[in-house]
């Protein structure tokens, strides 16, 4: 049995219309019940600032012997970080990113430098 829908373009341009407007609507109502978190400037702030230090014996005589009392660990491909734990702070992990806000990607083994 062979089914053979013929649509018009004017059928085509409504059934476009009505999903833009269903998924637009359903965005929107579920905005409004509360179901979509929207990110807050606190919950972006910057903790502290961060430099890349190269691997080399004149790097390491500048390094301090005093721990950043913070602690960065792999999960899902990206690094994070948090402080370590600690009786006053309250200990939440946040997504390590560069002054453009991309996320620093971590893996768990180290591959061959590229060129």
């Amino acid at each position: 049995m062979k089914f053979s829908i013929k649509l018009s373009e004017r059928d085509i341009k409504v059934a476009i219309v009505a999903a833009i407007g269903a998924f637009t609507l359903s965005v929107v109502l579920l905005d409004m019940k509360g179901y979509i978190k929207h990110s807050s400037p606190a919950d972006s702030g910057v903790i502290a600032d961060f430099k890349l230090m190269g691997m080399g014996a004149e790097n390491m005589k500048r390094v301090s012997a005093k721990s950043a009392n913070k602690e960065a660990f792999c999960a899902d491909g990206y690094l994070l970080m948090r402080p370590q734990k600690s009786e006053t702070t309250k200990v939440v992990a946040g997504l390590l990113v560069d002054n453009k806000g991309r996320p620093v990607m971590c893996s768990t083994t180290l591959p061959a430098p590229k060129g």
